[in-house]
């Protein structure tokens, strides 16, 4: 159970740190709405909805969670490091209660010291499921047994990013590697990302194979990479599936933009050939 429960634990980190649609819907059990909390001088609250989409009455307890990258783009929990948002904000409530369908609203504030260097901070805020409550909470719900004996508790991470001062970063990429995987038609790309700076460096890219015949063909939409100001580069891997038939023997191209619109600026490209 301890393993299974830390397998999760990771898996909504992933999902916290992963997404940038205005929504999650993680487990068919809460609903954040927005998934990415940013603050910043003039921008010091910011609203989190959550709406409980189980059949269940569930009690949370919330609190806020440091966690830190590792060049190999994981996360992983730490007591503390030195550029964590924890001691600048505050969030009501600490705890509540929701009701099937019912929605509550976390209100997330930052406050900054007047010693605080310019550039960006991040924590996250940490939403576990007090299951010692859930017996209690629905014991009108016969039909739910199951659910409601089962020991493991939800939780989800929600990503909370201070900027303060002039913040500037720059990403940019290097060093891909293209390998063909056990799959038909299936290949992986492994590239550096990299960050210069004093904030989270945000990278957009897409992947495109051009054919022999010069015929271009989208291998992935663009995607988002983040890269955490306490590293300055992560391995990214990229992994795309050609359409059964596509003629071999052309060239991947990766493309690297500062914004997910389309018609943003291009910040580089590299070619590589496909083996």
């Amino acid at each position: 159970m301890k393993n299974l429960k830390k397998r999760l634990f990771i898996a909504a980190v992933i999902a916290g740190i992963g997404f940038t649609s205005a929504a999650v819907l993680a487990d068919k059990v809460l609903f954040f709405t927005p998934t990415r909390v940013l603050l910043n001088d003039l921008d010091n609250v910011e609203l989190i909805n959550i709406t409980n989409l189980s059949p269940l009455t569930r009690a949370y307890q919330v609190r806020a969670q440091d966690l830190i990258m590792t060049e190999e783009g994981v996360t992983a929990p730490v007591e503390s490091f030195d550029l964590s948002a924890k001691r600048m904000i505050r969030y009501v409530p600490r705890q509540f209660t929701l009701a099937p369908g019912e929605r509550q609203t976390v209100r997330v504030m930052s406050r900054i010291g007047p010693q605080t260097e310019d550039g960006e901070y991040h924590t996250h805020l940490r939403f576990l499921e007090d299951v010692t409550q859930r017996k209690e909470l629905n014991k009108d719900k016969p039909g739910q047994a199951a659910t409601i004996a089962a020991p493991l508790a939800y939780e989800a991470l929600i990503p909370v990013i201070l900027s303060h001062g002039n913040v500037s970063t720059q990403v940019n990429m290097t060093n891909p590697r293209i390998v063909k995987t056990n799959v038909p038609n299936e290949y992986r790309i492994d590239v550096t990302m990299t960050r210069q700076g004093n904030g989270q460096g945000t990278a957009y890219v897409d992947t495109t194979y051009t054919d022999p015949s010069g015929n271009p063909i989208v291998a992935t939409p663009r995607r988002t990479v983040y890269i955490y100001r306490e590293i300055d580069q992560r391995n990214k891997d990229i992994v795309f599936q050609l359409p059964p038939g596509t003629p071999t023997g052309g060239n991947v191209t990766l493309s690297l933009f500062d914004s997910p619109d389309d018609g943003a600026p291009l910040i580089n490209q590299l070619t590589i050939p496909l083996p």
